[in-house]
């Protein structure tokens, strides 16, 4: 029998790791809070929910980093120094994000001497980083599209006026497609790059990189596969990995499984979370990564989260799937009655659903909107009939021989969409 003292130490034990669990969670909840007004720049309300987590738990490199930057805006090079060397003395191995780095335009400025010597310091630093690297020089490329990837979309968040965001998404797209390119190399010469040979922070900028590569989900889905093979190593950060797989899933139309993409409203703001399966079950899913809890993820975009219990979880599959049904039919009543702009509305509507639609639905509804456009000749019904059909050909659900056997698709063959998905299938 156990005694009575190893009881009560054991109790005593389990109840002093709980404490300590939760210590750890409100530290993070506080990061999770600050790091959103860092991204604002709103360092005024940021400073002290910073500080009140550093009295919990010492900063890790990239926290300490972020304290640095806003005492840097709130004019306080003390302590912007202070936490500048607390963050490279712990691991900080990006010096040349911190040469640019426009949060730190006030001591740069203003205090040249300090600044040159921290900034000398992390070369140093980074430069004994490198020679513990098996690929150093691959680490410096992709660093560098990644520093170009963030600066320019820091450019944006900055900004409201029309024209200048017009402009400055012109130069995404370019430079996305840029990177995509040279991305698209590395992976084919390297597969997906290990932390030893390039580093957490190149591994962290190169799934970056592939992370907004939406224009190539085939590409993004091969980038999956090279990162299954490193799942079971210490080689990959399966932070990105979950990311990645959510970004995919839903770019196919599919419900996430980790909780890592959000809903944007107009005004630029997350209103909660996309579709995620078995909602219920994603903590036990991001625990099992060394992911946070989603009530604290949530943090992050400014808004509260409470997980769902399986029947709530439950219900919210069930309607998807019930309005999903109740829309499809809808379209197919106004088929019959030759409401064709409320078939296409309704079919829409469905497509929107994450997880809604299966590949045979998107099949069907590819060939019945070849029927309509066949009838009417108006260009939005082919649009959305080559749609359906590039979203199964993306999931990889469209079967050649049966798609060139329906003579619905036959006015479709001159067409570039068409013949396109008909090569690469």
């Amino acid at each position: 029998m156990i005694s009575n003292n190893i009881k009560a130490f054991v109790l005593l034990l389990f109840s002093f790791y709980t404490v300590q669990a939760q210590t750890h969670l409100e530290y993070e909840a506080l990061i999770a809070e600050a790091s959103l007004l860092h991204l604002q720049k709103d360092y005024k309300k940021a400073i002290p929910k910073l500080e009140k987590a550093f009295s919990i738990e010492q900063p890790d490199a990239l926290n300490a980093y972020k304290a640095a930057g806003m005492y840097s805006l709130d004019g306080n090079k003390t302590q912007s120094f202070k936490y500048l060397n607390i963050s490279l003395d712990k691991g900080w191995t990006e010096a040349e994000q911190l040469i640019i780095d426009p949060y730190f335009d006030f001591i740069r400025k203003n205090y040249r001497e300090e600044w040159n010597a921290i900034t000398q310091k992390a070369r140093l630093k980074e430069q004994e980083f490198e020679k513990t690297l098996l690929l150093p020089e691959l680490r410096k490329q992709v660093n560098a599209m990644g520093i170009e990837d963030q600066k320019i979309r820091y450019l944006k968040i900055q900004t409201s006026d029309p024209a200048e965001l017009n402009a400055l998404q012109q130069k995404i797209n370019e430079l996305d497609y840029k990177n995509l390119s040279a991305a698209k190399e590395i992976l084919k010469n390297k597969g997906w790059p290990k932390i030893s040979q390039i580093g957490k922070d190149g591994a962290h900028n190169f799934w970056l990189l592939v992370q907004h590569a939406d224009q190539d989900i085939l590409f993004q889905k091969a980038a999956l596969r090279e990162m299954e093979k490193l799942k079971a190593t210490k080689e990959l950060d399966l932070e990105n990995y979950a990311f990645l797989y959510d970004r995919v899933q839903c770019n196919l139309n599919y419900k996430q499984l980790y909780g890592t993409q959000v809903n944007w409203t107009q005004n630029g703001e997350a209103s909660g979370f996309r579709g995620i399966i078995k909602e219920n079950e994603a903590d036990k899913r991001r625990v099992a990564f060394g992911l946070l809890p989603l009530r604290i993820y949530a943090l992050n975009y400014g808004f509260k989260y409470i997980l769902a219990t399986a029947a709530e979880a439950s219900k919210k599959d069930k309607k998807d799937q019930e309005d999903t049904f109740n829309l499809i039919a809808e379209a197919k009543k106004y088929y019959q009655t030759k409401e064709f702009q409320k078939v296409y509305d309704n079919y829409n509507n469905a497509s929107m659903i994450l997880g809604g639609m299966t590949s045979a639905q998107n099949f069907e509804a590819a060939a019945l909107f070849a029927k309509i456009y066949n009838l009417t000749n108006e260009e939005q019904y082919r649009s959305i009939s080559l749609d359906f059909l590039s979203l199964n050909y993306l999931r990889g659900d469209l079967n050649k021989k049966v798609l060139l056997s329906n003579k619905e698709f036959e006015t479709f063959h001159s067409e570039n969409r068409w013949k396109d998905i008909i090569s690469m299938i």
